[in-house]
């Protein structure tokens, strides 16, 4: 690969000095970081969360043959604090050295608030050694996970530093569709101990869903039967390993929350009893399902369940939920419902999951003043529907709650995983759904909060010299890191992006696009519109389902617009770049289809390289196949990864020493197209 550098300061002949600096947007920067960026820039160990308070005392501790982490502790008697004996053991599992790092354990709560002491942690590392200090069996456990990331990114060295920290909202979750697609519980175990590293503390499993009732049923046993199943068809989790996924979480500090999604999307319960849920003879039986799922798993294990309750008109709605809100109650739980204005009524003792808040809203984060009763936020955005550095941007950007730091209502976030299509290979999910790149920025934001409001940057970011800039391109170096350390074995489709910068001809009718080619390709912009923009994934206009977010979110289909950068490279040579168009969300499926055999996208796309239109060196077994200009839910045919650009490998492209001229034409064909252009360069 060749060295490179991106869009840095150019010659007198760079296209960022031919566009007139009038015709140039400029993003207006108002959001500020919750911690002094210059606190991270000089970390010598790559953290997320980023801790609340940090100082880097200088000097630093030889770990490099470390294999084990042990503890002693201030406290007397036989107390077990199992979580830290749980995060001990799971930190030493990572190690290959022979020696032993002892921690000294103390219990106190005295250098936190009161609000904070749950969850919160002073860490000390000197040369007198490792000194964590927390009031409970959390503190400890998250001090030691700060520890492990120290230990795995910090080449061989502790820093000496003292960390205090604790979490700016109570609740930090994902979400699991395994209704739809059925996951093992070893698979779930593995994305639970990797989340627990980022402090996440909630698991939302969504258990049932349209094709089947996942769950072991006594008393009706054909729900478990395959032919009233649609996939999976011989997948069930039992009680048994319900138990035991909860049991295992818990040992990590994370609360299951399952979903048993009722009365919509049961499919399955019509086909098995030949009638709907909520009708009498359904809601008699749905009154058992919820006993026998209460007795299997004890109110100590699960306090809160999730009955969906989302995307379903029934003449009896508050019945219905009345009926199924009274009886979690009377097994000591308390229920949870999807909230949006396509649910049903959301019960008086329900927590409410923010999901849909319309259109006007979709790009921004919810507003504070909406939440009135205990509430979770999955409103910036499903893994499944938005790309990943969307995704990302979203969640480092907006504010969970709309607001800085949690409350009694405000309870924090869950970032949803729905690959609702029909997936054959469950292990694509994760990088199909860019899952841990999210959770990384879900789990930052929620743990540090911040006040500050970003809602636009995550569509136009701004330019490198700002400070929201700044921060993201510092998060992505803290991503790149443990993406190589602790997480080196999961999918993880994201690639810094924060260096490259652009300059975008704004749309024009289709029809006269040849004109204004030949002006691009001239580089002639007189009379042409232009901007700069940053950032190497560019948002023209999303699909209808993200709001149509973006640059030009009121140009409709039939224009053209075009993008122009410039990469240095040391060197001639190939240059690795991730290049993408257009794909499908996860869910619905609405895209333009797998390119032809030698084209970028299915949708027009062409790229000259330094005057020279250059192809795609691509091949696909589904060249030209599933264009999808309209919704194909709960799609059978499985999703296949080349429909997905970003987890496949990279592209390399031959560079001339010096700089080099991208300039990307995209076609708008349709409303089904996320109209937009990616091209990443991918450093080894």
């Amino acid at each position: 690969m060749v060295g490179l550098t991106v869009a840095l300061p150019l010659a007198q002949a760079s296209v960022f000095d031919s566009v007139p600096k009038a015709s140039a947007a400029h993003v207006q920067d108002s959001w500020t970081s919750p911690h002094d960026l210059a606190l991270e820039a000089q970390a010598p160990v790559s953290l997320i969360p980023f801790p609340q308070q940090v100082k880097w005392t200088g000097g630093e501790m030889d770990v490099s043959h470390v294999g084990r982490v042990v503890t002693r502790s201030n406290w007397k008697g036989k107390k077990v604090y199992s979580k830290l004996a749980t995060a001990c053991a799971d930190a030493s599992s990572q190690l290959q050295g022979d020696e032993t790092l002892t921690v000294y354990c103390v219990k106190s709560s005295d250098f936190l608030p009161a609000q904070h002491k749950d969850e919160g942690y002073k860490l000390v590392i000197n040369e007198k050694g490792v000194e964590l200090t927390a009031a409970t069996d959390a503190g400890f456990f998250y001090g030691v996970q700060t520890l492990r990331q120290m230990l795995a990114t910090g080449k061989g060295k502790l820093p000496y530093c003292e960390i205090v920290d604790w979490p700016a909202f109570a609740h930090r979750g994902y979400m699991q569709d395994c209704g739809r697609n059925f996951r093992s519980v070893e698979r779930i175990k593995e994305e639970l101990a990797l989340a627990a590293m980022l402090k996440v503390n909630t698991f939302h499993w969504h258990l049932t869903d349209y094709p089947a009732w996942h769950v072991q049923c006594n008393a009706y046993p054909q729900l478990n039967a395959p032919k009233h199943r649609t996939r999976d068809k011989n997948d069930t989790y039992s009680y048994d390993q319900i138990r035991e996924v909860i049991q295992f979480a818990a040992a990590r500090n994370i609360t299951v929350i399952p979903e048993l999604d009722m009365p919509g999307h049961s499919a399955y319960f019509e086909r098995a009893f030949g009638f709907k849920m909520h009708t009498e003879q359904g809601m008699k039986i749905v009154g058992e399902l919820l006993d026998e799922f209460c007795k299997e798993i004890p109110a100590e294990m699960c306090p809160i369940i999730h009955f969906g309750a989302d995307e379903v008109r029934i003449p009896n709605a508050a019945q219905f939920v009345d009926f199924v809100t009274k009886k979690l109650q009377s097994h000591g739980r308390t229920p949870m419902q999807w909230a949006s204005t396509r649910d049903l009524p959301v019960g008086e003792f329900s927590i409410e999951q923010r999901w849909g808040e319309g259109a006007e809203l979709v790009a921004k984060s919810i507003p504070s003043g909406r939440i009135k009763r205990r509430a979770f936020d999955s409103t910036m955005g499903y893994a499944n529907l938005l790309d990943p550095a969307l995704l990302v941007r979203r969640y480092f950007f907006m504010r969970p709650c709309g607001t800085a730091a949690g409350d009694d209502k405000r309870l924090g976030t869950i970032i949803c995983i729905w690959p609702d299509g029909k997936v054959d290979n469950k292990e694509y999910i994760p990088g199909m759904c860019a899952m841990w790149p999210g959770m990384m920025a879900m789990a930052e934001r929620s743990w540090k909060g911040g006040g500050a409001d970003g809602d636009h940057l995550p569509l136009e970011m701004t330019a490198a010299n700002t400070a929201s800039s700044r921060a993201f391109a510092l998060f992505e170096t803290r991503m790149q890191v443990l993406s190589r350390t602790l997480f080196k074995d999961e999918a993880f489709p994201y690639w810094p992006e924060s260096s490259v910068k652009w300059v975008v001809v704004e749309p024009v009718n289709t029809k006269d696009a040849e004109g204004v080619r030949e002006q691009v390709l001239s580089g002639q912009f007189a009379g042409v519109k232009t901007r700069h923009a940053h950032g190497a994934n560019l948002y023209f206009r999303t699909r209808p389902d993200t709001g149509y977010l973006g640059m030009f979110t009121h140009t409709k289909p039939g224009h053209t617009a075009w993008a122009i950068t410039e990469i240095e490279a040391d060197e001639a040579g190939p240059q690795k770049f991730m290049v993408g168009f257009d794909a499908p969300a996860r869910s619905n499926r609405r895209y333009t289809g797998v390119p032809k055999n030698g084209e970028w996208s299915g949708c027009g796309t062409r790229i000259w390289l330094n005057g020279k239109e250059i192809k795609s060196p691509r091949t696909y077994k589904l060249a030209g196949k599933n264009n999808h200009p309209g919704n194909a839910w709960n799609f059978e045919a499985p999703l296949d990864p080349e429909e997905i650009w970003w987890v496949q490998e990279p592209i390399e492209i031959e560079l001339q020493k010096g700089k080099n001229v991208f300039i990307i034409e995209q076609p708008y064909v349709g409303e089904h197209q996320s109209w937009g252009v990616s091209l990443i360069p991918v450093k080894d």
